[in-house]
């Protein structure tokens, strides 16, 4: 229990003051890239299965991701190309298990203008990358975990850098089929400025929770993140309402809908059969995506997985709106 404490210090005394509410830098770290997590709502942090899970949860690493090597590939909306590297080592029973990985947006190209007019004067293109290092140890009901990344985001000629960590807590229940994680995400500091300007990189403590039916082949998910950021509400211009005097008013929040919009649950069933099939729910990206009169579906994510002794491949479908929706693919290969 002395390192459930400890841990928990280290992450409340890190993010407990962070700035909450508008946008923050390198926001793509927030955006999933492993298919399982996408299919199960986004924020889950317990699959012990997923090497991909380390670039979220540093303390999910364990010695059965031995060499396991994993690469996901998201066909983002609007042409943009998201994907994610993981690979896992371990060192020794003794010592635990390493891990590294790499995460990369590519926006395209862009066309370059004149500030005063529509003149083409060329094109630029713009990505984020990621490349993280970590390390991780599991002891007796405790794993724990921790990462390095250091960040790189290029606009045209401007570029920001950063140095950022992660730290992690997983406890497993000797005794029922229930797992626990506690991580602290994107802590750190810019280390380069787009135009010598420091901006805000809004770190993440996320609560994450699995348990297993005993005679359902289910596995149950759920998260509750941005813990440290409370307010995280944002009204939705289409739950506007104009009266008679032509007078907009917003969509009003409460305190329990805004707490609501910290969570997210996901199902998989048959977890341990040749194929598992998964569904999530994210219950911010359905209030902040939906339309009135339009049942656009917001928030849902379902996929499935083929597992074999050798491989396994997931895929996962999401959307948030009608004309904005991607795939997933995610191939593991266990070496």
């Amino acid at each position: 229990m002395k390192y459930i404490f400890f841990t928990l210090f280290v992450f409340f005394s890190s993010g407990l003051f962070s700035q909450t509410g508008g946008e923050t830098l390198f926001a793509f770290l927030n955006t999933p890239t492993s298919a399982k997590q996408i299919a199960l709502g986004g924020v889950t942090l317990t699959s012990r299965d997923d090497v991909s899970q380390t670039l979220w949860n540093p303390s999910s690493v364990n010695p059965k991701m031995d060499n396991d090597v994993s690469l996901n590939y998201v066909n983002y909306i609007s042409g943009i190309n998201v994907g994610s590297f993981s690979y896992a080592k371990a060192i020794d029973p003794k010592y635990g298990v390493a891990f590294l990985g790499i995460q990369y947006f590519n926006y395209g190209d862009f066309e370059r203008t004149e500030a005063t007019g529509p003149t083409v004067l060329g094109s630029f293109t713009a990505r984020d990358v990621s490349f993280n290092f970590g390390y991780g140890y599991h002891f007796e009901s405790v794993s724990i975990g921790a990462s390095i990344k250091y960040v790189s985001s290029i606009i045209d000629t401007y570029t920001s850098t950063a140095l950022l960590y992660d730290i992690g807590i997983t406890y497993i229940d000797p005794l029922k089929p229930f797992l626990m994680s506690l991580v602290l995400r994107n802590s750190g500091s810019q280390l380069t400025s787009y135009i010598n300007h420091e901006e805000l990189i809004r770190n993440n403590v996320i609560l994450s929770v699995e348990y297993r039916l005993e005679h359902v082949p289910i596995k149950i998910y759920g998260a509750i993140d941005e813990l440290n950021n409370w307010e995280i509400s944002t009204s939705n211009p289409s739950r506007s309402v104009t009266d008679l005097d032509n007078t907009v008013k917003e969509e009003s929040i409460n305190d329990f809908q805004n707490a609501l919009r910290h969570l997210s649950l996901g199902a998989e069933l048959w977890p341990k059969r040749l194929i598992s099939v998964r569904l999530g729910y994210n219950h911010r990206k359905s209030q902040e995506y939906q339309l009135n009169e339009i049942r656009t579906k917001a928030g849902l994510s379902y996929g499935f997985g083929f597992n074999t002794k050798h491989l396994r491949f997931d895929y996962a479908f999401a959307k948030f709106q009608e004309g904005a929706k991607y795939s997933t693919f995610g191939l593991t290969v266990h070496l």
